[in-house]
């Protein structure tokens, strides 16, 4: 019956390209009369989620491979063929991956107005009771069609607005592009709507299946987030500090939502299908009903730990890794011992078929040294450092948190060359508490009490310690300026958020992406023999035109749209 389901699903939301991106057509609209009650409705709507998870979206492009040129991580190699051009901003208007991610972000985009428009024709004929979950879908979409517009602005900037799909009917050059203003305006107005409809995760007593589902506390999480986007780089408009604020505190005061208990738990749980919505406000499963329970994703595969001979179980673990950790980014988190974090984010490590076998830390006696004695070696300041170390261990701190050996139970493996079933974080109440002490930093310009109670217990939950008791080893010290408690702020969301894809989009939004970028590549110098080897970001990436991905030239060509600055 699964599969009769889902071969519907594919029939009605079939798309066909023709001239640009934005006209992309619904061909089998009869289909429509087909959706005579809530379960098929709600099928539909799973199609929707399904979008989310392919290469150009979620799987691949936007959480990894465009987000490798920031001071998080680095290149594989020296060469600059596929993802490696993309991981270096060295690729052009032409890049495939970037028409594709273009592409599948229109195609959900149509996709999703064409179920709210189909779902507000067809709910009047449904029964009092699969109206109400009609209405509950319909708030789903639109908090669906919010995230993507969401993408959409920060990576591209000027993007056209289509919220209908009449709108798509248009010969191509009459798309125009929107100011980002009016994109966000959108995306505010869709994420209210879904917040006025939609119940907190552990209230939804409606919808039949509410695992990984948009839920009130994802679209105020979201909310959170855009405000603080749009607050800062390029727009920045500091009134929308006061709405971040505001809405993270209407979460928070919630009480829905919390931190687990332990940092570690929560690979456990997606490697396992695990969702527990206290802390996961979004999440993409790739191993659920929504996905037709099948391994598709490539969370710990692109990022994870790298097999280098042979394999382990059903496949070779980590296979296609290219998201290394850049070793200088960890520099400052080193200081603190206790931050259980720091061990968990990264592997110093690589598998053969025959186990672990270490690359990047130094063992004494057959026993690995701290991660902290690692990057002091790095540094030179460890009683066994020698210059060879400099080239020897190189390149190969890896993404731990999705260490597949470790976190997928053996019932759940189906990691092969190319994908995982391993489940992906969009989005974390931990970051939302992290935003929260950063807007009343900045409304306030100055750290309230709030704030630092804020940061305070994400930092106490990574040292392993209860989250609402005060702990001198833990907590910021008191006392700090708007400056001081701003960079906090910042370092803090480096060590929480390590490779779960927020960093470069948080430097752009902070406006110091390109400095950034281009003092790491400067500091590689004393960790690297050959630094350009590791970093070719730092080469490629130039102010005021990396900030933003170009649009495609396709795009460009066929609408007669405007390029993003630097990319003529």
């Amino acid at each position: 019956m699964k599969k009769i389901v889902f071969f519907f699903l594919a029939a009605v939301m079939a798309m066909s390209t023709v001239s640009c991106s934005l006209d992309e057509k619904v061909y089998t609209q009869t289909d429509e009369s087909y959706i005579v009650d809530a379960d098929m409705a709600e099928t539909l709507l799973y199609g929707l989620y399904r979008k989310l998870g392919v290469d150009g979206i979620y799987r691949m492009n936007l959480p990894f491979l465009f987000n490798l040129p920031s001071d998080e991580s680095k290149t594989e190699g020296s060469s600059i063929t596929a993802h490696r051009a993309e991981g270096s901003n060295a690729f052009g208007t032409t890049s495939s991956y970037v028409q594709q991610t273009w592409q599948a972000l229109y195609s959900a985009i149509y996709d999703t107005n064409y179920f709210i428009e189909m779902i507000a024709r067809r709910a009047p004929e449904f029964t009092e009771k699969d109206q109400q979950k009609a209405d509950l879908f319909l708030a789903e979409a639109h908090a669906i069609r919010g995230l993507l517009y969401f993408e959409l602005v920060r990576w591209f900037g000027n993007v056209p607005l289509v919220i209908s799909t009449s709108e798509s009917d248009k010969p191509a050059d009459q798309f125009k592009q929107a100011a980002p203003v009016d994109v966000y305006v959108q995306i505010e107005k869709d994420l209210k709507y879904a917040v006025d409809n939609l119940p907190y995760a552990a209230d939804d007593a409606v919808r039949k299946n509410t695992a990984f589902r948009i839920s009130k506390g994802g679209a105020l999480g979201l909310l959170t987030k855009v405000y603080a986007t749009w607050a800062g780089y390029p727009l920045n408009d500091t009134s929308k500090w006061q709405l971040a604020a505001d809405t993270a505190k209407e979460l928070i005061e919630s009480g829905q939502h919390s931190l687990l208990s332990d940092f570690d738990q929560l690979w456990k749980n997606s490697g396992s299908n695990t969702w527990d919505p206290k802390e996961s406000l979004l999440e993409l499963s790739y191993w659920s009903p929504l996905t037709t329970n099948e391994s598709s994703g490539r969370v710990g595969n692109t990022n994870g730990v790298r097999c280098v001979a042979g394999g382990l179980r059903n496949g070779n673990h980590g296979h296609n890794v290219f998201y290394y950790f850049n070793p200088t980014f960890l520099t400052g988190w080193k200081d603190y011992n206790m931050d259980k974090r720091f061990a968990i984010t990264y592997a110093d490590y690589q598998y053969k078929s025959t186990g672990k076998e270490m690359y990047c830390l130094k063992t004494v006696d057959g026993v690995k040294d701290s991660p902290v004695s690692f990057l002091m070696a790095w540094e030179g300041t460890h009683p066994d450092w020698n210059e060879s170390w400099r080239t020897v261990y190189s390149y190969r701190l890896t993404n731990r948190k999705w260490d597949t050996e470790i976190y997928v139970p053996d019932e759940n493996y189906q990691v092969d060359n190319n994908y995982t079933n391993v489940n992906w974080y969009l989005l974390r109440y931990s970051d939302v508490l992290l935003l929260y002490a950063e807007a009343l930093n900045e409304v306030n310009k100055a750290p309230t009490a709030e704030a630092y109670e804020a940061v305070n217990m994400v930092r106490r939950r990574g040292f392993g310690l209860n989250v609402t008791m005060s702990s001198a080893d833990a907590d910021l010290q008191s006392g700090l300026s708007y400056e001081e408690f701003q960079k906090a702020i910042r370092d803090e969301r480096a060590w929480e958020l390590a490779g779960e894809g927020h960093r470069r989009q948080d430097l752009v939004r902070w406006g110091i992406y390109y400095e950034t970028v281009i003092d790491t590549y400067s500091n590689l110098g004393s960790w690297y023999m050959t630094a350009p080897d590791y970093f070719l970001g730092g080469i490629y990436t130039q102010k005021n035109k990396h900030e933003l991905l170009p649009i495609p030239q396709r795009e460009v060509d066929l609408c007669g749209f405007k390029q993003n600055p630097g990319w003529n």
